[in-house]
């Protein structure tokens, strides 16, 4: 009985050192913003999606020092995989943060507001090591195609405000964001003016390229017909 009393206060100890030690050094995220995303969509009408793969670097010595670094997304947005130099790396589903979590504090704290429909993805530090300069990332998910609207010259249309964060943007300092979407010919971009196409064997190549910061939202319009 002696034994068992020892090892239960032995137990409780290490929790109540755990709790002191988690309060004192407050777990630090830092975002993951690049300069330049390059972004492959592609579309399918039949089941109502649109594929994305998102590729983008950053510089390690960019980075803030922290034990976790994240980026946010909306929830329509179904990832499916994510590499880190090339290596297939699960994101953890981060949840109970405050904008003082970040370093520096979060730009948009409205993101973490408890009625947001952004969710926060983070990796480990140790998933943020590379022997190069920077680190590459590839996404893949992808999201719904809401209902087609009428557009103002008689044909249809659909479209995502980067605002709505259809993809893991740069929250801190202006991007560029690069566009190519696969489609049939029977379909039209248009980010803030029409994007040039070429068509071959019936597959139409869109490419398009826009400017992201902060504070502003570019409207990426998909019109058929």
């Amino acid at each position: 009985m002696r034994k068992y009393l020892i090892c239960l206060l032995v137990i409780l100890f290490g929790l109540n050192l755990a709790a002191q030690d988690s309060g004192k050094n407050q777990v630090k995220f830092a975002l993951i913003s690049s300069p330049v995303y390059d972004l492959d969509l592609r579309l399918s009408n039949e089941l109502r999606r649109i594929y994305v793969t998102a590729q983008f670097s950053v510089k390690q010595d960019s980075l803030n020092v922290a034990d976790y670094y994240s980026f946010f997304v909306n929830q329509d947005v179904r990832i499916e995989q994510i590499f880190i130099n090339e290596k297939l790396t699960a994101p953890i589903l981060t949840t109970n943060l405050q904008a003082e979590h970040f370093i520096p504090v979060l730009p948009v704290p409205a993101l973490l507001d408890t009625n947001s429909v952004m969710i926060c993805y983070s990796f480990k530090q140790s998933d943020m090591v590379s022997k190069a300069d920077s680190l590459s990332f590839k996404v893949k998910f992808w999201v719904p195609t809401p209902e087609w609207q009428p557009n103002s010259d008689g044909s249809s249309m659909i479209g995502y405000l980067t605002d709505h964060y259809w993809f893991p943007r740069n929250i801190e300092t202006s991007s560029t964001v690069n566009i190519k979407l696969l489609s049939s010919a029977y379909y039209r971009l248009e980010i803030e003016r029409p994007c040039l196409w070429t068509d071959n064997s019936g597959i139409r190549t869109h490419r398009g390229c826009f400017q992201d910061s902060p504070g502003r939202s570019t409207f990426l319009k998909i019109i058929k017909g």
